[in-house]
């Protein structure tokens, strides 16, 4: 990729995108829109070398099992998180994008459980994901360099 300030040019738009997740609980297209330009820049002028199919396919894995966990859950989980995850998934590849994931599962998981214990939230509330998405990638920039 381009290094560190790409990676945080990244960042920077997950921001961007939690603030609207936070107060409507929606991404807005043109979000999307612009998460799958910066993917496939950072696919195109990335230092990985050759893809395959194979590889492709691997990297929106996490992003399609989000999608499907939407459907199991009846939109329990947004469905606009795991298009989100599938689209950085394609830029980020596999690897990167299961530790990004996997942060921002932690990082939600430590919020809610801690708004759950100081009773601000209670078993039903939602708590948007994209902004443990951009923690999420924010550990993957300073673990990736």
């Amino acid at each position: 990729m381009f290094g560190l300030w790409w990676m945080v040019t990244g960042i920077l738009i997950l921001i961007v995108l939690s603030i609207f997740d936070i107060r409507s609980k929606h991404i807005p297209m043109s979000g999307f829109a612009v998460v799958l330009i910066y993917s496939v820049i950072s696919l195109v002028c990335s230092e990985r070398g050759e893809y395959d199919i194979a590889d492709l396919l691997m990297s929106v894995i996490p992003g399609i099992m989000l999608i499907g966990l939407s459907v199991i859950t009846e939109g329990k989980i947004g469905l606009g998180d795991g298009i989100l995850i599938a689209e950085l998934g394609l830029g980020l590849g596999f690897e990167r994008c299961i530790y990004m994931v996997a942060g921002a599962l932690i990082f939600n998981c430590v919020f809610a459980g801690a708004m759950l214990m100081s009773h601000r939230l209670g078993l039903h509330s939602r708590v948007p994901f994209i902004p443990f998405v951009a923690a999420g990638m924010g550990v993957v920039t300073i673990v990736f360099g």
